[in-house]
């Protein structure tokens, strides 16, 4: 049963649940480590006790091209699309939906917080 949190439903100006991009376990290959569920700060995950299994409860609260879970799980169990095309996915939604203008203003708008001193990494 999925709780909508209101500072998940939109990513850049579009209604999260209009992007189609969350994680998709495949149970068979998952062995209910739990480190999806430990990980993501969003809540997308539960654990199934009853079953030492995940599920993704809360898909819409997943940030749009985050793969953190899918990075660390040992049993690449978890995709967000099929098979060697996340990437092109993420790109495709930003491209579809012209986010980079959004983050252009938003990043003119954030200036004075997201501006760093003496140019690039030290």
């Amino acid at each position: 049963m999925e709780q909508k949190d209101k500072k998940f439903s939109e990513w850049h100006g579009i209604e999260r649940d209009k992007i189609n991009w969350h994680p998709i376990i495949d149970k068979e290959k998952c062995i209910g480590c739990g480190l999806c569920v430990t990980t993501c700060g969003r809540g997308v995950y539960k654990f199934d006790y009853e079953k030492n299994k995940p599920k993704v409860i809360n898909p819409n609260n997943c940030l749009v091209g985050c793969q953190t879970c899918s990075n660390l799980c040992p049993a690449k169990a978890i995709q967000f699309a099929e098979k060697d095309k996340t990437r092109e996915k993420a790109q495709e939604i930003v491209k579809v939906n012209q986010i980079l203008p959004k983050v252009k203003k938003e990043l003119e708008s954030r200036k004075s917080e997201l501006e760093t001193k003496g140019g690039c990494c030290g």
